[in-house]
């Protein structure tokens, strides 16, 4: 399946990076013990959860769970009360749930609670913490959070990106772990790519495409620049790899913002006509990276006479 760049970009530094992530859901890191947990798993077809931690304050333990967004979706109240009900099954731990939104947007209001309503009457609610990231940019740039520096361009105001980016570079060459600094870099010009062109940032970070050898979060973009550099010169494989990596990426999430929206469609309506899709079809379902195909399996799920049926399908793709 296609790789979301900047959900992989944010995954990396909250892996990298816990503490900043922490604070900003929490306030403090003081006492805190984090760690990281690994590919967490829940039992719910075809979600996918996008940063969990486990925290130990005094003699008890928690889950912090970090979902991230560059705009808001309808549906995520109901999902964010879905994921922290699953997780503290799974892990047997209460959870605390946090949505970071992103991209400076101007929202009137961001719900902040998932309720359950009878007779105009809430009879549940369940509430988690909204974190509008622009809101801590002079926090990132003056450098108490300079940790999340390569996100910078994200939260500018229209028409200062240029300045957030160069604050950005300042930012990450300030760093003093060479590897870190190189996976900086990388998430810093990942994000970037959303706002600018290939040429300008292969011209604007042109005096440290040769630091990019070093790192890893996006290393799979510039391996074939590193073959070509052998043969070719280091720089100019390395300028040639990162940029088809960022016209990749660029492609890259707009692709898979279509094909996850066609999954979801085909999962929701199977759903609605035959109850509980079971797991096994989902990530055959997941599996399908071709837009014309899934389109084709949207009108088929509506057609279809059963589960079975439709599964049949699946296997003849």
């Amino acid at each position: 399946m296609v790789v979301n760049v900047i959900d992989r970009s944010l995954k990396a530094l909250a892996r990298r990076y816990p503490k900043p992530f922490v604070k900003l859901v929490l306030g403090s890191t003081e006492g805190v013990a984090v760690a990281t947990i690994e590919n967490p798993e829940i039992n719910l077809p075809e979600r996918r959860l996008d940063f969990v931690y486990g925290l130990r304050l005094d003699d008890q333990e928690y889950l912090l769970h970090l979902e991230f967004q560059l705009q808001h979706e309808t549906d995520l109240p109901e999902r964010m009360f879905t994921y922290n009900a699953l997780l503290t099954a799974a892990y047997r731990r209460p959870a605390i749930s946090a949505v970071i939104y992103l991209a400076r947007q101007e929202y009137r209001r961001l719900p902040e609670a998932y309720a359950v309503t009878f007779r105009s009457r809430a009879v549940h609610t369940f509430t988690y913490r909204v974190i509008r990231l622009w809101e801590y940019e002079e926090a990132i740039a003056g450098g108490e959070l300079k940790e999340l520096a390569p996100l910078l361009v994200l939260l500018a105001e229209k028409g200062k990106e240029e300045t957030a980016l160069a604050r950005t570079r300042e930012l990450v060459l300030a760093i003093d772990d060479e590897k870190h600094r190189a996976d900086a870099l990388s998430v810093a010009i990942t994000v970037a790519a959303r706002y600018f062109s290939r040429d300008f940032l292969l011209e604007f970070f042109k005096g440290e495409m040769e630091m990019l050898q070093e790192a890893s979060i996006v290393q799979e973009w510039i391996n074939e620049g590193l073959e070509r550099g052998r043969k070719e010169g280091l720089a100019e494989g390395l300028e040639k790899g990162l940029a088809e990596g960022l016209e990749k990426g660029r492609k890259a999430g707009k692709l898979e913002g279509e094909i996850e929206t066609l999954q979801r469609d085909i999962q929701e309506v199977l759903e609605e006509r035959f109850g509980r899709v079971k797991k096994g079809m989902g990530k055959k379902l997941a599996a399908i990276d071709d837009p014309a195909v899934l389109r084709s399996l949207l009108k088929k799920s509506v057609r279809v006479k059963s589960l079975e049926e439709f599964a049949r399908l699946l296997e003849e793709v």
